[in-house]
């Protein structure tokens, strides 16, 4: 028996057939035209295309080793319709909107799939597999190229009215006397969003900026881990930002754990330090302080999450 999990994420999909214990034993990655530099950008169709054709390889390797595929759980980089397994966009790809991706699948293969977005499979990931096993209140926060969030209430995974539960990057933490928003725009349409502020790009933004020069997110870490006093201050302005928008989420749901993930959690001390520090000032004091860790599965929390997902969602 195993299970099929596809990372459907903007410059790579990453694909992986697990036990039901969560082992991948055969990994593939696809590259889209984002991560190529390609002057043709793929639009859905391309991208649906090649979520075929891989697939296709992996169900077969999976009869081929005797353990057919069970279900599937797909990771998708963008806002979901859960219940029906439609996308209702990438904010990366054009042609998304609307896109019957469960049904695809299920139409391919005749295997039962579900379809949620990268920041819910990365949550139920770490709960089921990572840093939350065993928790039965959590936030999970994903910082990367942008910034989501997946909750886990009395051992749910919470959706919420519209499937668009989780949406910290989206909170507004800069607004002009708190009338009007302010600051960065954001991909979402509006000003001062969290996302805009503290996701790989917001810092990136924030250094540029300041010191007209252009570094990556990584080489930014990288110069405040060495003690580059310029690169530091953008890092605690970054962790300024995001303790703000974890701080009023955990005024809100009381978890018992807040898992930080994405590729800007891997920056280590250099960020978590003042984001432990400043967290304390955000959260409602009677509640007590709440424990913050990185999360476990690193770059494989939506592949590992999205077998999760497949499997279903409860511990």
């Amino acid at each position: 028996m195993s299970f099929l999990g596809i990372d459907k994420g903007g410059t790579r999909h990453t694909f992986a057939l697990t036990t039901d214990k969560g082992e991948i034993v055969h990994r593939v990655q696809h590259e889209t035209g984002r991560a190529c530099g390609s002057c043709q950008m793929e639009d859905a169709q391309a991208e649906i295309e090649a979520l075929h054709a891989v697939a296709s390889e992996l169900v077969q390797v999976a009869a081929d080793r005797r353990a057919p595929v069970q279900s599937i759980g797909i990771s998708f980089g963008g806002p979901v319709n859960a219940e029906t397994g439609t996308t209702i966009l990438s904010h990366h790809v054009s042609g998304w909107e609307g896109v019957p991706l469960r049904d695809l699948f299920e139409d391919w293969f005749g295997i039962r799939t579900r379809v949620d977005n990268d920041a819910n499979v990365g949550c139920l990931g770490e709960w089921r597999f990572g840093a939350g096993r065993g928790c039965r209140d959590l936030l999970y926060v994903n910082i990367g190229t942008g910034i989501g969030g997946g909750i886990i209430a009395n051992g749910q995974l919470v959706r919420g009215a519209n499937n668009l539960a989780g949406e910290i990057g989206h909170t507004i933490i800069d607004s002009d006397s708190g009338v009007r928003p302010d600051g960065p725009p954001c991909t979402c349409g509006r000003r001062g969003c969290l996302e805009s502020f503290a996701s790989g790009p917001g810092i990136e933004r924030r250094y540029h900026e300041r010191f007209d020069q252009r570094l990556t997110c990584r080489e930014i870490f990288i110069n405040a881990m060495e003690n580059d006093r310029d690169a530091a201050a953008i890092v605690e302005e970054a962790a300024h930002y995001l303790a703000r928008g974890i701080g009023t989420a955990v005024s809100l749901l009381n978890p018992e754990l807040v898992i930080v993930g994405g590729g800007v959690s891997e920056a280590g001390d250099s960020l978590f330090a003042p984001l432990y520090r400043l967290l304390q000032h955000y959260g409602f004091p009677q509640a007590g302080p709440v424990r913050v860790v990185p999360a476990q599965l690193g770059y494989d929390a939506g592949i590992i999450g999205a077998v999760a997902l497949a499997m279903g969602t409860r511990q």
